[in-house]
């Protein structure tokens, strides 16, 4: 058995690292792509207070279906699929699906 130079040793850990990270990314942003329709969640700038973002929601043709953690991130019901490019021409920047930290807000049960 040939034991590889310390240059194979680590060339073979850092290609091993890099498909490692690789696929972590890929399920990143699997996980959150947002559905052509239904419920997707809608980043806008930190600059952008809630009412202006129901606004932007509205007028892009969708429903507001809930808030978040956050005021510039709502959970809008997308209704076809021309809809993200339209609430980005609203000033959304980016629409991702209702997930994680764009998850609506639970109701707390008494």
């Amino acid at each position: 058995m040939r034991l590889g130079t310390v240059a194979e040793n680590r060339f073979a850990g850092v290609l091993a690292f890099a498909t490692a990270l690789l696929t972590l990314v890929t399920l990143v942003i699997g996980y959150h792509l947002p559905p052509e329709t239904g419920e997707v969640g809608v980043i806008f700038p930190p600059w952008f207070d809630e009412p202006a973002a129901v606004s932007a929601i509205i007028s892009a043709g969708g429903t507001l279906a809930g808030g978040t953690r956050f005021s510039n991130i709502l959970v809008a019901v997308a209704p076809d699929p021309d809809f993200a490019t339209r609430v980005i021409k609203y000033g959304a920047l980016l629409i991702t699906s209702a997930r994680g930290l764009c998850a609506p807000i639970e109701r707390l049960e008494a």
